[in-house]
């Protein structure tokens, strides 16, 4: 890729939905923004959005050690592995990276996406790295399953306590559509044969630059601590609300 050349790196603008129906109907819609990283490409952001960086103190900073497994070879060292044990060659795939960056030093992601495509740019793997907020951290490999299509879906039994209303024994169901401008992420999780959660993200893809990236901060410049504190604002709705409570440290 060309110094000068665009990036395939870009920001991604949009809606999170949630809704549940169990004991009360709780439907919510906010406005988000997440960061969409080309792995490839980690060097060349780097170098041309001086307001963000690796590794190291910024406004906006990704760091190795919040994602993944934290490993020497960093980001694409971790999914480099994944991919072989999923006898998937890292040189043929193209890994987009979905996330909030820290602010100010601050972060906090509900779930980071990583999204892998294959040469004929077929979305092969989806890596969902799932963090609670007792500091715990669980990564889902999902593979593509069914006959195939326009939408990738795929199943993952739930490995860890995130949410104190949803038990730990539940299923995750994800459904990935994307097109060249838009991209829609839906995650249906369930309890049986009941559903607990659906929550869908809904954005449109803007390309990566200074500009974007400033007009993206002057309008919601604080996304991980909105959303840390919006998590804990729905969390006391709906336990006034009367919907059943399960503890953390009841929790297998």
């Amino acid at each position: 890729m060309e110094a000068r050349g665009r990036l395939s790196s870009h920001l991604l603008t949009g809606t999170v939905r949630h809704r549940r129906d169990r004991v009360t109907t709780y439907d919510f819609t906010h406005p988000v923004w997440y960061f969409a990283l080309d792995l490839s490409e980690r060097d060349d952001v780097d170098r041309r959005l001086p307001l963000l960086s690796f590794n190291r103190p910024n406004l906006l900073e990704l760091r190795d050690a919040d994602h993944l497994e934290g490993l020497r070879g960093g980001l694409r060292g971790s999914v480099a592995l994944r991919l072989r044990s999923h006898d998937l060659d890292p040189a043929r795939m193209r890994v987009t990276m979905i996330t909030h960056p820290r602010v100010l030093g601050y972060v906090f992601n509900p779930v980071s996406f990583y999204l892998c495509h294959d040469e004929a740019d077929v979305l092969r793997l989806v890596l969902a790295e799932v963090h609670n907020t007792h500091g715990g951290r669980e990564v889902y490999d999902f593979l593509p399953g069914g006959s195939g299509g326009p939408v990738f879906r795929s199943v993952q039994q739930k490995r860890m306590y995130v949410s104190p209303f949803i038990a730990p024994d539940a299923t995750y169901e994800l459904l990935v559509w994307e097109d060249a401008e838009q991209i829609s992420i839906t995650i249906r999780e369930d309890e049986g044969d009941e559903r607990a959660l659906f929550a869908r993200l809904q954005m449109t893809r803007v390309p990566l630059s200074n500009g974007t990236l400033l007009r993206m901060m002057a309008r919601d410049p604080l996304v991980p601590m909105k959303t840390s504190a919006l998590i804990f604002w729905h969390v006391i709705r709906l336990w006034w609300r009367g919907v059943p409570w399960r503890r953390y440290r009841d929790s297998p």
